[in-house]
């Protein structure tokens, strides 16, 4: 008769799959016995064919394999086989009344998990609690790695995704750039074109009409001394008024035409404009280059010149500039142009980018990818510095390389000048 004890130990017992490949049922029973000695409550099922096994396998779930190494119809290997071809992670250990160890080694080899001797079936339950447990840990590695592997492939999409997201919204930013640069180029060349017709008006309109009236004005002076009239002295200053008007009217057409040079020598083009505006103004004009500056993009040597040429108009007719200097660096990591004047100091306004000239000047060194600095040269007139990083055309180029800069100085070139 059981005690309440065992029967209390039975209830409590783990209950445990276990197919026994075994040929003996006698064999069997004790490895029942075994089990149920260490604690747990196995429910058997025991086949010693291919094809019961195989029949076992597909029909339910097992914990556990135990399997008798060699038997008249069936081996421990064959059932480890049928086993793997299913792709099952089952505990297999085999129990054998007899086997060699190299038998052995080479069943665990095969996938095996432990073997048994049959005459010590006291460690037949610690093995099996411990490939339960290992068989466990792999199950949960591997449904971590299948999480893993699933956080990984939806990651992947949403980087994929964001990674698109970016991709369109840089090409739409791309095309707003490129947009903006086309209208700023277009903006320059409005000014540009309004500036040549404004001098086109200058000389052909405005300036033939003045030379007309100082023409008039001549004959006017002529009869009246013909006639000893008083006021000949009165007529011939306005005629010399006029003739002053249509001089500066020459000059102002000069300017906004004349001056609009193009080529690919910024060299050559800087000369041309300190010459012009020794001429035309009447006031020191000096330049400095230094570095090689044959390398420059064409676009860069316009806007560059254009700039200066906006900064001395500026300076000559704001900041009635006494003199003004030119000096261009090209270093090994940026290209510096300078303007600088004597006259008088650049008032800030609240907004750099108010004045036309001012917004057409940085849009100059936008298209090139430069900036532009505009500031007081402290009490004594302005200074403009416009700079080009390498990465957008103003590295060193051939002089660097050879280390031997450029370096070229005409007139004036330590007077200082600025814009105002």
């Amino acid at each position: 008769m059981n005690t309440r004890s065992e029967i209390t130990s039975r209830t409590a017992a783990r209950e445990l799959r276990v197919l026994l490949v075994e040929d003996s049922p006698m064999d069997a029973l004790l490895l029942e016995h075994a089990l149920a000695r260490g604690g747990f409550r196995p429910v058997c099922r025991r086949v010693d064919t291919s094809d019961a096994m195989a029949e076992a396998l597909d029909s339910q779930e097992w914990d556990v394999i135990l399997a008798d190494h060699a038997m008249p119809c069936f081996s421990a290997p064959a059932a480890l086989e049928l086993a793997k071809q299913r792709g099952l992670d089952i505990p297999f250990i085999i129990v054998s009344g007899h086997i060699e160890e190299t038998t052995a080694v080479a069943a665990m080899r095969a996938g095996a998990h432990d073997y048994i001797m049959k005459d010590r079936l006291a460690r037949l339950a610690p093995a099996v609690e411990r490939e339960l447990r290992e068989a466990a840990m792999r199950r949960e590695q591997k449904r971590c790695e299948l999480e893993l592997r699933r956080a990984h492939d939806e990651l992947e999409m949403r980087v994929e995704k964001r990674t698109a997201d970016l991709r369109a919204a840089n090409l739409k930013l791309q095309q707003v750039i490129e947009e903006r640069r086309r209208l700023e180029n277009e903006l320059l060349d409005i000014a540009e074109n309004e500036r040549r017709s404004i001098g086109f008006d200058l000389h052909d309109d405005l300036g033939q009409k003045l030379t007309g009236v100082s023409l008039m004005l001549k004959g006017l002076e002529q009869r009246l001394a013909h006639e000893g009239h008083p006021y000949v002295e009165e007529a011939r200053r306005i005629r010399e008024l006029v003739e002053q008007i249509v001089h500066h009217t020459h000059n102002l057409a000069h300017e906004f035409s004349a001056l609009g040079a193009t080529g690919d020598d910024l060299e050559t083009m800087l000369k041309g404009l300190v010459d012009n505006v020794e001429k035309m103004f009447g006031i020191p004009c000096g330049l400095a280059l230094k570095g090689d500056l044959s390398d420059l993009p064409p676009n860069t040597i316009v806007q560059f010149y254009k700039i200066s040429q906006e900064a001395i108009s500026n300076a000559v007719k704001h900041g009635k500039a006494r003199r003004v200097s030119i000096s261009l660096c090209q270093s090994g990591d940026k290209c510096t142009l300078t303007i600088k004047n004597a006259g008088i100091p650049f008032s800030v306004p609240p907004e750099k980018k108010n004045r036309m000239g001012l917004r057409i000047m940085n849009y100059r060194a936008n298209t090139v990818g430069a900036t532009l600095d505009i500031r007081p040269n402290g009490k004594n007139g302005t200074v403009v510095t416009c700079v080009l990083p390498a990465k957008n055309g103003g590295a060193t180029a051939r002089g660097a390389r050879n280390g031997k800069p450029a370096s070229h100085t005409r007139g004036r070139s330590r007077v200082e000048m600025a814009m105002a």
